[in-house]
């Protein structure tokens, strides 16, 4: 099953990926020669018109073929159209992606996007000499109610605290399988790096469910979503060189790493009966595949649109030749990187934990 769910989602993220290019070169009046669904040895395949679509052997992708994609001699080239037409072809695989990505996390949403329903109060640290610690409270206690009003959330604690300044106030804590009432009174001045009571408390989850959301509010929360995930790509490293994200955390998957990821998703999803596991995963890596082939690599589409910059600066465009060296030496790095990064994943398999259960 996990196999099967991994072919499905790969395929059609590049399906969609090729979709984009396929509908705009199209509209360019530009030859496509073959849109094929996976890759060669073709399986079958029927030409309508003067496009070849193919089903092919290896299920893991697919790929536009255009008639001269570094040539401008033939007249309906892919390097012979303009290029603002080459540029927007060359951003609609991409585009195709992100869109789908926010149609996946829409899809998320809809179906029930985990959310804390239920949260407990807990004291990460008691400050010495404050009233929290004269009262005897602990690290590790968990705040049920505090003057007599239930606690669920963090920002409830402090609204009841500064309403009862001065005043001895109970408060009733669990301390492991224990309930305990204390007394305790905020204090009416405090340390500018303290706080009324003298603790630091965080949210604890107890409860998680699904809450959907209506179509409208889903397609919104997707796109925020997925401009969210677009923003932090970008800002990740920025985040890792001031050491507040840890570098294996941002590191990148290959092959090996999406199988993990997406049999953990069908599993998640299996087991719970929710779909957001499998949405979520699919839609960040439809992002992600979006982002990665705009980057500027010989190969990639990112690399394609280099020598299109190029040719616009230079006024003139590099020869077909040395464009296409200078892209399969492109492919040749990428082959090696896929191939280091699957050896990552190998050496230190990815751990997922979605918190459903």
């Amino acid at each position: 099953m996990t196999a099967i769910t991994f072919i499905v989602l790969l395929g059609l993220l590049v399906f969609f990926h090729e979709l984009g290019h396929f509908v705009l070169a199209k509209r360019a009046g530009i030859r496509v020669e073959e849109f094929g669904f996976g890759f060669p040895p073709r399986l079958v395949g029927i030409r309508r018109g003067e496009t070849i679509y193919s089903i092919n052997a290896i299920p893991l992708g697919g790929f536009v073929r255009m008639l001269g994609e570094e040539d401008p001699a033939e007249p309906r080239s892919f390097a012979r159209a303009s290029r603002w037409w080459r540029v927007v072809i060359l951003f609609a695989g991409s585009g195709m992606n992100l869109l789908l990505a926010t149609l996946l996390f829409a899809g998320a949403y809809t179906s029930g996007w985990p959310t804390v329903t239920r949260s407990e109060v807990e004291i990460a640290r008691v400050v010495s000499g404050s009233p929290a610690e004269s009262g005897g409270l602990r690290a590790g206690d968990r705040i049920v109610s505090f003057a007599g009003q239930p606690i669920e959330r963090a920002e409830q604690l402090r609204r009841v605290t500064q309403a009862n300044l001065g005043r001895e106030v109970p408060v009733v804590i669990q301390r492991g399988d224990t309930q305990l009432t204390l007394t305790v009174r905020p204090r009416t001045t405090w340390p500018a790096d303290e706080a009324p009571l003298g603790v630091s408390i965080l949210d604890r989850p107890v409860k998680i469910e699904p809450v959907s959301s209506g179509p409208i509010t889903a397609l919104v929360n997707g796109a925020q979503r997925t401009v969210e995930i677009v923003v932090l790509t970008f800002y990740a490293p920025v985040l890792v060189l001031r050491g507040v994200l840890p570098a294996e955390l941002v590191r990148p998957v290959g092959p090996v790493g999406i199988y993990a990821i997406t049999s953990a998703a069908a599993t998640e999803t299996v087991a719970t009966g929710w779909w957001f596991p499998i949405l979520n995963v699919a839609a960040s890596l439809s992002a992600g595949l979006g982002i990665a082939n705009l980057l500027p690599i010989p190969g990639l589409d990112g690399g394609r649109l280099l020598f299109v910059a190029l040719e616009a600066i230079r006024g003139r465009r590099v020869s077909p030749e040395r464009e296409g060296l200078v892209h399969m030496m492109g492919l040749a790095f990428l082959l090696s990187l896929v191939l280091a990064i699957t050896w990552l994943d190998v050496r230190y398999p990815i751990d997922l934990d979605f918190g459903l259960r």
